[in-house]
């Protein structure tokens, strides 16, 4: 007999079992990997989900390796412009210090030390992270910068900064070493009053014209004839000849002064001697009638006759520091000295004039114009008195010398050398004129000027700066520095003050303008790049050169070896470092910032001196405050701080964007784990009820496999 069904229920309890075992293997691995299934179909309708956010977080992992990568590069970057501006800082401190000593190399301690900081300079410009340069732009495989001998010395035929300096030195400071200008000799010319305008008749005689003809058969009545209170006896029956004898007598003459004539138609001419003697034909002559003649006075025609002045007034004529010359009018010729009333009489009053064997003074004889003239260009005239100076055509009583001391431009157009701005005058008399072009002043000195009185001239430099050259006018002899005696007269004066103009002149162009010329040969040529070089002095000869001209890849040394393209420094290097956002962190060493601390210190470190040279100690003095000022930046002109700050951006911006990846990673991770992973607590509990089951499944399998027939048959 055989028992059926015991076979089916042993199949289905051990399915039962093997069912339990998986579950409990998978609840197993569930405790031991965290994760409610290691293939994304176990995941069932939250497959989709962990697939989008595991990849979400693996783009946070790239752009967290590009942060960490970049914030090594930029860490490093900012390393290297806080050594470039420190190196930077410690030349402009060094500048401040006005001690003036070189040794045989012709440097101050503090250029050779400006040499050490501008290696650094260039080292930390030269700076790479793994293989790039990243001074360099688009091209971090090229080197940033040349080396600092290339850089000032030159390399073979290539000429570096000192040669550049020293060619537009020649070009600057001229053949003369006036920094281009020019001063001509003085232009002098002496002190006149020149008369114009005046209308004064010419001196005449007093002339008395009878109406009746005394000629052919005509015989006198007889009587008397009073001329100037001198009567005269005309006798009964004289004829014209008797008359005339009678009249011109000498003794006759000696007292009237008038001398008698007939004219064409035998009328009597009576003419006094002279312009200062009048005609008066007195009213107790008894021959008027048959003479044609009239009592009356007939004045000459002189000075006071015309009404161009009076009895009693003066003209004084002073030349200079000459004894003045004083002329009184009136009548009386017999005075100590002798009164004027005529225009030979001022004439000869004029000739004695002291010095006037070298001065011109005079009236004109026809007109009555007066001309006066100085003996030297170093004396004023002045015309005083009480007379009218108008009536002798001087519109004016005053007249300086002219001393024109003149400053100018060698020539128009070229960018060398001194270029005059202005030229302000506080001397007395003095006037200051513009001309040109080229462009030129003339300081026209008259007269004499006080102490401390001043001329200023302004001069715009090379490198953009001015210089006010003042000029004071001192009784101190020598002068000191910038000062001119005022001598004895103008002219000496004028002579003087070109002297101290000329020293002075040269003294600031061996100074100002040689550091001036150096600052903008180096701002040039570190203005550059690989493709655009500096510009170099046209020549030889450099001295009297007049333009600039590009120089060569042949000739010509370039300091920037990166690339120069027109985009922005930043913006030749990028990364993404969130889905979002870029980071731009490209530098250049040619930019602005960095290439004006490196110009000033390299022209500072490649300029030499000579103890012997007087102007030494005043070019180092110019090219220190210089380079001094110019390492600070002038305002609105990129820094090595603004370039800190626009890389301290792209650190902050990275900086913030790891902060953000963080916190994603983690709601991400967070919301993956719910997704994907399982709770440790729930499944340990299921683990524990699976365990129960399975044994008491295998309980109930093993108490099944001991049941026989034996026991249903008992």
């Amino acid at each position: 007999m055989s028992v059926s069904g015991i076979g089916g229920s042993s199949g289905f309890q051990i399915q039962s079992l093997l069912e339990i075992r998986a579950q409990l293997d998978d609840l197993q691995r569930q405790l031991g990997t965290g994760q409610k299934s290691d293939t994304y179909a176990g995941l069932g309708l939250d497959r989709g989900l962990s697939i989008s956010l595991r990849a979400q977080l693996g783009g946070i992992v790239g752009f967290q390796q590009t942060i960490d990568v970049l914030g090594t590069r930029l860490g490093i970057a900012q390393n290297a412009l806080t050594a470039i501006d420190a190196s930077a800082h410690a030349v402009k401190g060094s500048t401040a210090i006005t001690t003036f000593s070189v040794d045989q190399s012709g440097q101050t301690n503090e250029q050779q030390a400006a040499f050490e900081e501008l290696d650094q300079m260039l080292g930390a410009l030269d700076t790479r992270v793994g293989d790039q340069y990243i001074f360099s732009g688009k091209s971090p495989d090229f080197k940033s910068v040349d080396s600092i001998d290339n850089i000032l010395n030159g390399n073979g035929a290539r000429a570096g900064l000192r040669q550049l300096i020293a060619e537009r030195a020649q070009a600057d400071l001229g053949t003369s070493g006036l920094g281009r200008l020019t001063l001509p000799p003085i232009v002098s010319s002496a002190a006149a009053l020149l008369g114009a305008g005046a209308a004064l008749a010419p001196d005449a005689p007093a002339v008395v014209i009878g109406s009746q003809n005394i000629g052919g058969a005509f015989t006198s009545a007889g009587g008397t004839l009073v001329i100037n209170g001198v009567t005269i006896t005309i006798n009964p029956g004289d004829n014209a000849a008797a008359i005339l004898a009678a009249i011109n007598a000498p003794g006759v003459v000696a007292a009237t002064g008038v001398s008698a004539s007939l004219n064409g138609s035998n009328q009597l001419v009576l003419t006094s001697a002279n312009a200062d003697t009048a005609i008066d034909v007195g009213a107790g002559s008894t021959v008027l009638g048959e003479l044609g003649l009239a009592a009356t006075t007939t004045n000459p025609t002189n000075l006071i006759t015309q009404g161009a002045v009076t009895a009693g007034q003066t003209l004084t004529v002073t030349i200079g520091a000459r004894p003045p010359l004083t002329i009184t009018f009136g009548p009386n010729g017999a005075a100590v000295p002798p009164e004027v009333s005529t225009l030979a009489e001022l004439n000869a009053q004029l000739a004695t004039l002291v010095g006037n064997g070298a001065s011109a003074a005079s009236v004109n004889p026809a007109n009555g114009n007066l001309t006066i003239t100085a003996a030297t260009t170093g004396e004023s005239i002045v015309v005083g008195g009480n007379a009218n100076a108008a009536a002798f055509g001087l519109l004016t009583t005053t007249a300086s010398p002219s001393n024109a001391v003149t400053i100018s431009e060698d020539a128009a157009g070229h960018p060398f050398g001194f270029k005059l701005a202005s030229a302000t005058s506080t001397l007395t008399g003095a006037t200051v004129t513009a001309g040109g072009p080229p462009t030129q002043y003339a300081v026209d000195i008259a007269q004499n000027p006080q102490p401390s009185e001043s001329v200023a001239f302004t001069f715009n430099l090379p490198d953009g700066s001015t210089e006010t050259l003042k000029l004071t006018a001192t009784a101190a002899t020598p002068p000191g520095v910038n000062e001119f005696t005022i001598g004895a007269t103008s002219d000496v004066t004028a002579a003087n003050f070109q002297a101290a103009l000329t020293t002075a002149v040269g003294k600031l162009a061996g100074s100002s303008l040689t550091a001036a010329s150096a600052i903008a040969v180096s701002n040039n040529f570190f203005n550059v790049d690989a493709t655009t070089f500096p510009q170099r002095v046209v020549g030889p000869p450099f001295d009297t050169a007049t333009s600039l001209i590009a120089g060569t890849a042949a000739n010509t040394e370039v300091w920037y070896l990166g690339e120069a393209g027109s985009t922005a420094a930043r913006g030749t290097a990028y990364a993404r470092v969130d889905t979002t956002i870029t980071a731009s962190f490209g530098m250049r060493a040619n930019e602005q910032g960095l290439r004006n601390a490196v110009s000033n210190v390299a022209v500072f470190a490649a300029m030499t001196f000579s103890s012997s040279d007087p102007n030494a100690a005043a070019r180092y003095a110019a090219l220190a405050q210089r380079v001094g000022t110019n390492l600070d930046g002038p305002q609105g002109v990129q820094k090595i701080s603004d370039i800190e700050a626009e890389i301290a951006n792209a650190q902050t911006a990275m900086t913030q964007a790891k902060d953000r990846h963080q916190q994603t990673t983690a709601a991400l991770s967070g919301l993956l784990d719910t997704v994907s992973g399982i709770s440790q607590e729930q499944v340990g509990s299921e683990i524990l009820a699976l365990q129960t089951r399975l044994q008491a499944s295998l309980q109930t399998t093993a108490m099944l496999s001991r049941i026989s027939l034996v026991n249903y048959l008992t």
